[in-house]
């Protein structure tokens, strides 16, 4: 009897497990991704640049990011507010500019109208898209990735107001430019930053990278150290570098 009660627990057990797995491989991946993408945008402005500069730059920018882990994310943290912030901000005025400059009847997509159709011309082909489309978001996750650090609160509060609005703002934004300029697919988001603010922008979009970058580290740690506590993960050497938060490691 014993027995077969303890199969549901392991076989979630395995589940949290895997879940865990898949973000700890994301905060493998997500930095070397994250980095080399918004520092790809030096190209838009230097075309004839090769694709080793990027990679070289991005290589610089990923070293001096995990060399700072040494000092603890209580000490590094403090700069990532402020960034993601800004960022979210930029993002969200730039949206507002493109709709504003191209066309505003693009708002017009916010009726679940469209959609209805959408899923009724293209029948399975429209939901299958939906993959596509669901990639937009990601990415945003990542800034969040180190959920167990703050306040459930807090972030829903800044979720609601400042994430989800300028998100909202910055695709549409993308639609109203690709409208008038279909041939921009492959770097819209770049392509769609007003030339007077472009390297102000590349610079933040670059700082950001480097923030989600730092949220997906930290969260890897924090889910090891879970892992090592429940005889989940091999003997690693956890050091604590904050006197007054446990999960400062």
């Amino acid at each position: 009897m014993a027995g077969e009660q303890d199969v549901p627990k392991r076989a979630l057990l395995i589940v949290v497990l895997i879940g865990s797995c898949m973000v700890i491989g994301d905060g493998i991946l997500t930095p070397a991704i994250s980095v080399l993408s918004a520092t790809g945008g030096i190209k838009l402005d230097h075309p004839k640049m090769s694709n080793e500069v990027v990679v070289l730059v991005s290589v610089v920018i990923l070293i001096g990011l995990f060399s700072m882990q040494r000092y603890g994310t209580d000490t590094i943290a403090w700069l990532c507010a402020p960034v993601v912030l800004v960022w979210f901000l930029l993002i969200g005025v730039i949206g507002a500019y493109n709709i504003w400059r191209y066309d505003a009847s693009v708002l017009k997509a916010f009726s679940p109208v469209y959609i209805y159709r959408y899923f009724k011309r293209g029948g399975v082909d429209g939901w299958t898209s939906l993959g596509g489309i669901m990639l937009s978001t990601t990415g945003t996750e990542a800034v969040f990735a180190d959920l167990s650090h703050f306040p459930v609160s807090a972030i829903q509060l800044a979720f609601t107001v400042v994430v989800f609005p300028s998100l909202l703002l910055a695709y549409t934004g993308q639609a109203t430019y690709l409208m008038k300029n279909s041939n921009h697919v492959a770097d819209v988001f770049y392509r769609s930053i007003p030339d007077s603010i472009y390297w102000p922008v590349f610079l933040v979009a670059t700082a950001a990278a480097i923030v989600a970058s730092q949220a997906t580290i930290s969260a890897t740690f924090s889910l090891t150290k879970q892992a090592l506590a429940m005889s989940c993960f091999p003997r690693v050497k956890v050091v604590h570098t904050s006197n007054r938060f446990l999960h400062e490691i």
